[in-house]
């Protein structure tokens, strides 16, 4: 028996071609080999699990049962899917030459469409503001309209199953910058109305901490926990974002600045006493502060966190010379009137706004799908000719530009068609997503060029590698500042987290170019985690070059033992801050228990139990290293640099 599909006869023959000039084992590799055979797939993943079977490895997807298998077994299907529908709007939008070029881009590894089994059905990320959820409840879920939240237990409800909701009409994050903001408002609420007795205030937020953490944690959209991060907001951001609004009872918000900077402290103390009970993944933690003239213009906040800190390196850092792109974007859509203005019919004004796809991005902004370029390859094509590398990069953009703005038509039918009700009831607006154009390996192809060296303070580039990364980064940004004007919305740009992409691109560009390809994976650094060199060299690319992307850049920093003292932490923040770093993190190994408890060493104060897997951050989440891919696992992790605090002090 044959199963076919109903595709275009151009489409079919277009795979035929591509099968005969790549082999199957690049199909294999693309997840269009054995994958799509179900009897296959269904062996492979009964023997090897999870991890080693599905197209769409990811650390967050790591328990094999019934559930997974169902869920799995349709990626590669859906995957063919969405490629074909992005073949069939890309030839009626641009032509039949551009939409080959981009399947066959997608199959041999030039570029690397993210979330791929759902490109042509739904949205990547969003950043959501709770407003909506407050004023109005739950009444886009059709099968039972909750009414607004009274009490902080119904508030901690409706935002319990405003993730389950969300996480499952997108693909990427679910991030919630001002919920602390909100919940607030219903401890006051609640307080004020006797619900909660004073002497037992700390215990009765704590319980809610404790129900949405561990709800966050569960396998809520479909078989995995949703990827959801929380932001810790310093004084001047919750100042400048909610200036002149106001809690449902009339209150202005900024009137509780101090109230919302005492409950953020108290789940960021909650959590890490929490984990000596339970390690966790979600939520990824970020601080978002202001630092000027070099000092944090609210000092208390930046040593809380540096402090609380401290114990697991939690938090991600993001920080920032100036909020007010930032209080203007959030401004302008955090009331309802703006939010109406913002429809479905507005298209669009440029956006301003960071946004990440680890955490930490601004308020009601995201991005509907990321396609990342290659640039390993592009090296190995220009065979060491900078003109060359540049001509072929400015080609590739196009490709991606024109990609995404098929995407995005594509979405806009999903809407149309009612298929995507996040959109309908303005909660995603795809106004304010942006087209995201990702790039991986920088380092790889600066060194395929040429242009890395290694000397006294280890592997760095070399001066003219240094202005030649300025040049890319540079072209992409004026590429991506046009796409505005040629296409009618924003796009931004992200060295991408990569996870899988990192392993998948450098297997097929082994595959084509043999041993002139020498790296087995991929480095979502300026510099790789692997690479022995000197701390200050990391920091000084994330400060050139963080600034020239709008997203994903984070920088890691691999802590071997502990700061002895706060202010030795502190002191190193600062001195990163200094130098221009905008989104930076600590990594330490964070040992476990059989019973997941979370401590340092290889025997659990807890329990007495011996140590039996490690949490440290694959890309930019903490998870159990046995959760990791195979190449991540084996190839990268082991060899990751590990610097002692003596050395990160000097």
């Amino acid at each position: 028996m044959v199963v076919r599909y109903s595709f275009e006869s151009d489409f079919e023959e277009l795979l035929k071609e591509l099968l005969s000039r790549y082999g199957y084992e690049m199909f294999q590799m693309d997840g269009l080999g054995d994958q799509l055979d179900v009897v296959k797939f269904t062996e492979n993943f009964v023997k090897q699990g999870i991890i080693e079977s599905t197209i769409d490895a990811n650390a967050n997807v790591r328990v094999t049962n019934i559930s997974t298998y169902f869920i799995e077994i349709s990626k590669p299907h859906t995957y063919l899917y969405s490629l074909y529908r992005i073949w069939q709007k890309m030839k009626e939008m641009y032509g039949k030459s551009v939409a080959d070029e981009f399947v066959e881009s997608q199959i041999n590894g030039a570029i690397y469409l993210h979330d791929r089994h759902h490109a042509a059905l739904m949205p990547y990320c969003f950043a959501y503001t709770l407003k909506p959820i407050v004023e109005r409840g739950l009444p886009f879920i059709k099968t039972i309209k909750s009414e607004p939240a009274k009490h902080l237990s119904t508030f901690i409800q409706h935002v319990i199953q405003f993730v389950m909701f969300a996480s499952n009409q997108s693909s990427g994050a679910v991030g919630l910058p001002d919920f602390f903001v909100w919940m607030w408002y219903f401890v006051k609420k609640d307080l004020e109305e006797e619900i909660i007795p004073k002497d037992k205030l700390d215990w009765y937020i704590e319980q809610h901490f404790q129900i949405l953490t561990y709800s966050l944690n569960q396998p809520i959209r479909t078989t995995q926990s949703p990827y959801t991060n929380f932001t810790y907001l310093d004084r001047n951001y919750i100042k400048a974002i909610f200036e002149g609004e106001r809690y449902p009872d009339g209150s202005l918000i900024t009137d509780h600045v101090e109230d919302i900077i005492k409950l953020q402290k108290h789940y960021w103390e909650w959590v890490s006493k929490e984990r000596e009970r339970q390690m966790f993944t979600f939520p990824v933690l970020t601080a978002s502060l202001l630092y000027k003239d070099g000092k944090f213009l609210d000092e208390d906040s930046a040593r809380f966190i540096n402090r609380v800190n401290m114990k697991w390196q939690d938090t991600n850092w993001y920080i920032s010379d100036s909020i007010d792109a930032v209080a203007s974007c959030c401004r302008l859509t955090s009331s309802t009137q703006t939010l109406k203005k913002f429809s479905l019919s507005s298209e669009n004004e440029k956006l301003k706004g960071r946004m990440n796809s680890i955490g930490g991005s601004d308020l009601n902004i995201g991005s509907f799908k990321v396609i990342t370029i290659n640039l390993p390859r592009i090296a190995l094509e220009s065979k060491g000719d900078k003109d060359r590398f540049l001509q072929i990069l400015k080609r590739r953009v196009d490709l991606v530009k024109k990609s995404l703005a098929s995407i995005r038509e594509i979405i806009k039918e999903r809407i149309s068609e009612g298929l995507l009700p996040l959109y309908e009831n303005e909660l995603m607006l795809l106004s304010r997503q942006y087209g995201t154009i990702g790039i991986t390996g920088v380092w790889e192809s600066a060194t395929i060029m040429g242009l890395t060296t290694e000397d006294v303070d280890g592997l760095k580039y070399t001066k003219e590698g240094e202005r030649f990364v300025n040049t890319v980064l540079d072209l992409i940004r004026e590429e991506a500042e046009k796409g505005y004007s040629e296409y009618g919305f924003t796009f931004n740009i992200e060295q991408v987290p990569a996870e899988k992409a990192a392993v998948t691109l450098a297997q097929k560009d082994r595959f084509l170019f043999g041993e002139k390809q020498p790296f087995e994976i991929y480095s979502n650094q300026w510099v790789p985690l692997a690479a022995n060199t000197d701390v200050l060299n990391r920091i000084r690319y994330s400060g050139m070059w963080d600034r020239k992307v709008s997203g994903g850049a984070i920088l890691h920093i691999n802590l071997g033992e502990p700061f002895k003292t706060e202010e030795e932490s502190f002191n190193m923040v600062k001195m990163i801050a200094d130098m221009g770093v905008m989104y930076f993190a600590f990594n330490t190994k964070i040992s476990v228990c059989e019973h997941n408890h979370a401590f340092y060493g290889e025997r659990c104060p807890v329990c007495g139990k011996k140590k039996v897997d490690e949490y440290v951050r694959i890309v930019g989440y903490l998870v159990p290293v046995s959760a990791f891919n195979k190449e991540r696992r084996e190839i990268e992790y082991p060899r990751r640099q590990f610097y002692s605090s003596t050395i990160v002090r000097k």
